[in-house]
């Protein structure tokens, strides 16, 4: 121990360090035990240090120790008085003890000494004493690692722009591991950067930035980083409290703080404006996702990669080739055989592309005829058959490169390094093309599209509606706790269209009420249907030009040549129009990953088909309305809640009511549902179970289209038992004969015991 402790303390200058550790560790062992003292009130030990009455906490004693040693540390730091620098590192040592174990008085700038908020001083402590011993073992962070070294022995700039990308790459990752909440991961791995790579890769913590930013829209992953917080983080959570009590005490204590006189509030002049840079990144960002891809892109990119890499490998196979090479590679391949092998690869590649073309036409054509015609250009964005071309003719090419330079060069020696390469791609174009497959059986299967679908607009719901109460929403996948439950205070995303509600004309309107129009005058080559709007965006250009913004359509409408886009009111010098109109996303069609509504109206395109009389399949149409009602009670509570929260602002616009969602989810189903029990019964089983899962006043647009389907069946039906049968809801159509309504049939075990 005493050689170790020689080797690796003193003789690399680290001794000053030790000492600066051991007078920290003992510090804050004795100024703990020195509260717990005074704490539980022993009588021989002495108090706090109050003269004059006036409580002096140990912080001040510790700034000062720190500032004087801090002082004479520098003042000293060019001369060699190794017996001052232990002294002093010690004296440093114990004033940042006596800081630190104050930490959270700081940070509140109050008393929590033994309140909850107080274990963050004994985190900052174990923090320090972290830090501090792995610098006294020799392990040094990002950047003082001798990262550098290979940069003083040749003095290049090639290695110094390595170095530099490096380092950049290594704090990128520490600061994506501390925006996900993981401040212990990120902190030790600054010391050892394989846990950073591990931290970044790994889901965030719920609460963390990163959570906030990134999974607002992703239910899915809120669900999985709450799991991991509740399997994996809690009961180190609680380990740590165990040590920090078994240490420091228990915290948790009340403490007494005087009442503050109540201040009246001020009523707030106008609606705070969003933040400018989160706005304009949420913009970007659904600008970006709502870009229609072309579909020839990427294959194009693979293609050109492919031919780049061929002729790359040809020359290092010449180079291979060579007797004098500087690289030898022995081979048993014959040419002939190698050439034939890239002429299997060739055709099959070729073929397989093939293949990849009639399967997309195939589901094409299924989706516009049997399904709907909003299904298409979900169909189109679907990576697997982009990536699916690019691949096999990206293989093709490299493999007929490779095959020709083989025939024209009349090299004796096979290309071993570029057929391995073919034969690689050639293994990836086959798992790409049993994941084809497999996105095409999941098409033509009408179960596994619609959850598809509302797993989209599962997903558009939670963007555009992102605030729930605690009261009216728990999800059952996400840990039942306030902190899961997304605040209202949370930003909308862009594509959502605040209120038809505006400040007060007094602070809106200019001189005279001066209204203007901006038209649609250039069309956009994406389409005419309205994608997203930048709410946040528009409302600080109305703020900033003094108008009120109104704006005419909705989002999912198609907007005619010249039709209004915006009103202006207010003063018109200012205004710019084409700021206004680039606030607005155009595009082909109303996806289900743009709005809840396109979600709606897709399942039902597909009940509607299955209830046309080409194809009369109810099962189907049941099947969609199972999708339509999950969808409808995740958007009640939410929609529910954005009408509660709802504030004036100075843009304008309509948005879909919990009436809109509901029309667009029954109403052509209901017409379409003319002399089908089954359907009718699931209608009203879907209707029913939303009356008794929705808050009051949210009845009306229900019952309304209840009683408008009790005068469609005493219209339709005449027999008594085919109006009590089409009267009952069922939420599997035809899953008994008296529906939901007779579920109370008992179930008996067993076989029962004759008595005699």
């Amino acid at each position: 121990m005493g050689r170790w402790f020689t080797e690796t303390v003193v003789d690399n200058g680290r001794l000053p360090l030790f000492f600066l550790l051991v007078s920290f560790l003992l510090a804050f062992l004795f100024i703990r035990f020195s509260v717990r003292m005074i704490r539980a009130e022993v009588s021989w030990w002495p108090g706090n240090v109050t003269p004059g009455g006036m409580h002096i906490h140990h912080v001040m004693f510790g700034l000062v120790m720190v500032l004087i040693s801090g002082f004479a540390l520098v003042a000293i730091a060019n001369y060699e008085t190794p017996i001052a620098n232990c002294v002093l590192a010690s004296v440093f040592g114990i004033g940042s003890a006596l800081m630190l174990d104050e930490f959270a008085l700081i940070l509140h700038l109050r008393d929590v000494y033994w309140a909850e908020e107080g274990r963050s001083s004994i985190d900052a402590v174990f923090v320090a004493v972290a830090i501090t011993g792995l610098y006294l073992l020799g392990v040094h962070p990002i950047g003082f690692a001798g990262d550098f070294d290979a940069y003083q022995e040749d003095r290049s700039l090639g290695t110094l722009a390595l170095v530099l990308g490096g380092l950049a790459f290594q704090l990128m990752l520490a600061a994506i591991t501390l925006l996900k909440g993981k401040l212990w991961t990120g902190l030790v791995g600054l010391f050892f950067v394989p846990l950073l790579i591990v931290g970044a890769w790994r889901i965030g913590r719920p609460n963390s930035p990163w959570a906030r930013w990134r999974y607002a829209d992703k239910p899915s992953k809120q669900a999985k980083a709450w799991i991991r917080e509740k399997r994996l983080r809690e009961p180190v959570v609680r380990a740590k409290i165990v040590v920090q009590e078994a240490l420091s005490g228990r915290f948790g204590v009340p403490v007494e703080v005087p009442e503050m006189p109540e201040i009246p509030k001020a009523a707030p002049a106008s609606a705070k404006l969003p933040n400018r840079l989160v706005s304009s990144i949420q913009w970007r960002r659904t600008r970006r996702r709502l870009r229609r891809t072309p579909v020839w892109r990427l294959p194009v990119v693979l293609v050109s990669l492919s031919m780049v890499l061929a002729y790359t490998f040809v020359a290092i196979d010449a180079e291979v080739a060579e007797p004098t090479g500087a690289l030898e590679i022995d081979s048993d391949l014959d040419i002939g055989a190698t050439a034939t092998l890239l002429a299997v690869i060739a055709g099959g590649m070729i073929t397989l592309t093939g293949l990849v073309f009639t399967a997309i036409t195939l589901a094409m054509q299924f989706g516009a005829s049997q399904i709907s015609v909003r299904v298409v250009p979900m169909l189109q964005e679907e990576a697997i058959m982009r990536w699916s071309i690019g691949m096999f003719l990206s293989t093709f090419v490299f493999a007929v490169v490779i095959a020709s330079d083989l025939a024209l060069s009349g090299q004796r020696a096979s290309p071993v390094l570029s057929t391995s390469i073919a034969i690689l791609l050639a293994f990836v174009s086959a798992f790409l093309f049993i994941g084809l497959v497999a996105r095409v059986g999941m098409i033509l299967n009408s179960s596994r599209l619609l959850r598809w679908i509302a797993a989209q607009g599962r997903t558009s719901i939670f963007r555009m509606y992102p605030a729930v109460s605690p009261e009216t929403e728990r999800s059952p996948e996400v840990v039942t706790s306030p902190e899961a439950v997304t605040s209202p205070e949370a930003e909308r995303t862009p594509d959502t269209v605040p209120p038809s509600e505006t400040v007060p004309p007094s602070e809106s309107t200019g001189p005279l009420g001066a209204t203007t129009t901006v038209r649609l005058e250039q069309l956009s080559s994406d389409g005419r249907i309205l994608l997203a709007v930048d709410v946040a965006g528009i409302e600080r250009m109305a703020t900033k030009w003094g108008v009120t913004v109104q704006l005419m359509p909705t989002i999912g409408e198609f907007v005619a040549q010249d039709s209004v886009l915006f009103e202006v009111q207010g003063p018109q010098l200012r205004v710019r129009p084409h700021r206004l109109v680039g606030a607005l996303v155009f595009g082909d069609t109303h996806s289900p990953t743009v709005s809840p509504a396109a979600a709606l109206q897709a399942i039902v395109d597909i009940a509607l088909k299955a209830l046309s009389p080409a194809i009369n399949d109810p099962g189907r149409a049941v099947q969609a309305m199972d999708h339509l009602e999950d969808l409808l009670m995740t958007l009640a509570p939410r929609v529910h809640h954005e009408s509660d929260d709802l504030a004036p602002t100075r843009i304008r616009g309509t948005r879909r009511t919990w009436a809109d969602y509901v029309a667009v989810s029954t109403d052509e189903i209901r017409h379409f549902s003319r002399g089908s029990t089954q359907v009718q019964r699931r209608l009203r089983s879907l209707l029913v179970t939303l009356v008794d899962a929705c808050p009051p006043d949210q009845h009306p647009p229900l019952v309304a289209r209840l009683e408008a389907l009790d005068a469609q069946v005493a219209r339709e039906w005449t027999g008594s038992l085919d109006v009590s049968l089409a009267s009952a809801p069922d939420p599997q159509g035809l899953g008994s004969e008296l529906g939901s309504t007779g579920r109370g049939h008992p179930v008996v075990l067993g076989a029962e015991q004759k008595s005699g």
